[in-house]
């Protein structure tokens, strides 16, 4: 009888050493991937002021909101997704493009300015390949918004999937359940509340990430300029005549010097 008694003990033993492994270890996977992605979004974030600035300089060349949504329209870009500020725009050429009109130098930089936002507005959205410094011949990816929003899809399919199959009420009463003798005295004794949903799920449950509240601009993933060239010649052909001033003081602005 006394070894069976110590056989119950120790398999029961097993069984609650497993479930904290298993219970503990999921929690902690979580919190691991959590605090990753947190870094990963630190780090991103300074592609942020990046991206507002060349968007600033091509739309100062664009002279005003209604002009440069148009020229996002001419171009099947849908203006919701291109990320508008105040922001002031630093200078961006050490001269101006050569061409023999003002109107032919005007299209140049509005062409260098795009193909400069489109070129960071693409590393913005899909990353850019970098050599691994730690491993020669080796190339990396740089954090980049796709990466991060199907990391908080995987991450909030994980909070459901712990927050639901082992809350902390219901792992306390299985456990619980192994030893009879001892709830019988918490019947006695009066235990603390364990029904699911209590406070207690409540105050450990894992809380799913809010992707919007990062509050990170969305851009819409831009054509080339190969692709959209001769389009935007033609939509600074339109405007030229009519915003002649405008215009030159837009590229005297943006030269450096």
């Amino acid at each position: 009888m006394s070894n069976l008694k110590d056989f119950a003990d120790q398999l029961q033993q097993d069984v609650v050493s497993d479930m904290a492994k298993s219970y503990f270890g999921a929690r902690k996977d979580l919190d691991d991937v959590i605090e990753v992605f947190n870094e990963m979004v630190t780090e991103f974030k300074v592609m942020v002021p990046k991206l507002s600035q060349v968007a600033a300089r091509l739309h100062m060349l664009l002279l005003d909101r209604q002009t440069a949504r148009d020229f996002y329209i001419t171009l099947d870009i849908l203006p919701s997704c291109i990320p508008f500020s105040d922001e002031v725009p630093k200078p961006f050429f050490n001269t101006l493009p050569f061409a023999f009109t003002q109107q032919g130098r005007f299209e140049r930089c509005v062409l260098r300015a795009y193909n400069h936002f489109q070129q960071t507005a693409d590393e913005y959205l899909n990353g850019r390949y970098y050599e691994d410094p730690e491993q020669r011949g080796k190339k990396r990816l740089t954090v980049h918004y796709i990466r991060l929003k199907a990391l908080v899809e995987h991450i909030n399919e994980e909070v459901e999937r712990v927050n639901s199959s082992r809350s902390p009420s219901g792992t306390l009463r299985y456990v619980k359940g192994m030893d009879p003798v001892q709830m019988e005295k918490e019947k006695i004794l009066g235990e603390a509340c364990i029904i699911e949903g209590c406070g207690l799920d409540r105050d450990l449950e894992f809380k799913p990430i809010d992707f919007d509240a990062i509050n990170l601009p969305v851009v819409q993933d831009l054509p080339r300029l190969n692709m959209v060239k001769d389009t935007i010649r033609q939509f600074c052909k339109e405007i030229y005549p009519s915003r002649k001033e405008d215009i030159a003081q837009a590229m005297a602005f943006l030269r450096d010097g």
